[in-house]
């Protein structure tokens, strides 16, 4: 019976020394595949956050080209509402007959019955 204990006792040891290299064997590829899960995410994050900053970065000169663009717009909507209100002042002048009466004077030397024009020579600063 001893020899027979003995060999059980083996038989039992090299099983738990089997099982327990599984176990090892094991442990050591769920870690491999941690570390391989865990390369491939940080990788991922690296790309997605290298493509957010170029896409920021090319944002931010499409809007300082915008804002300037905005700028010069601004400006000539000025201009153009300025020269809108001199066109405006112009109609309402040539509705007015006092101010085509003296445009006419002026420009094309008309005058009424009986008035008298005379044109003076403008100062010259000699």
């Amino acid at each position: 019976m001893s020899a027979n204990r003995a060999t059980r006792v083996r038989t039992l040891d090299k099983a738990y020394t089997e099982q327990r290299e599984q176990e090892i064997q094991f442990q050591s590829k769920k870690r491999r595949g941690l570390i391989r899960r865990l390369s491939a995410l940080a990788i991922l994050a690296v790309i997605l956050g290298c493509v957010g900053v170029a896409t920021i970065y090319a944002q931010t000169g499409s809007l300082e080209e915008k804002r300037q663009e905005k700028v010069a717009l601004e400006e000539q909507l000025r201009q153009l509402q300025a020269e809108e209100q001199r066109l405006e002042q112009e109609i309402e002048n040539y509705n007015n007959m006092d101010y085509i009466a003296e445009v006419a004077r002026r420009d094309y030397y008309l005058s009424k019955p009986g008035e008298t024009l005379f044109k003076l020579p403008e100062h010259s600063s000699d």
